[in-house]
């Protein structure tokens, strides 16, 4: 039950526009490639994002390197195709908040549902 609660402390703290940790910083930008550092992510953003990447086919290259997980930030390395890098990008983001969207109120759902919270 406890984990259930710090789940639903977390959720509100985002409905109700928590603050970000992440700070993205454009590195290398051009019409087919992007590398953008995330300051204060870690491997769990980095690696939805490049699995998300991948699914859209104009998508030539996508992951993330992390030198050490306590002392810098993943870079994410976007090449593509056809499409402008910043456009994919952005699509995949989008495509990530809906996922999460998605999920969430599944997740709410599945609370009530139990009366749990």
């Amino acid at each position: 039950m406890v984990k259930i609660a710090a789940t639903e402390a977390a959720m509100k703290e985002v409905e109700a526009g928590g603050e970000s940790r992440m700070k993205p910083k454009v590195l290398e930008h051009d019409r087919y490639e992007l590398r953008i550092e995330f300051q204060g992510e870690d491997h769990g953003f980095c690696n939805l994002l490049r699995r998300t990447l991948l699914e859209e086919p104009s998508v030539e290259f996508a992951g993330y390197h992390l030198e050490h997980p306590l002392l810098a930030s993943p870079v994410v390395t976007l090449k593509t195709k056809k499409r402008m890098a910043t456009v994919v990008l952005r699509e995949a983001l989008e495509k990530i908040l809906a996922r999460t969207e998605e999920f969430r109120k599944g997740f709410s759902q599945t609370l009530s549902d139990h009366s749990i919270g």
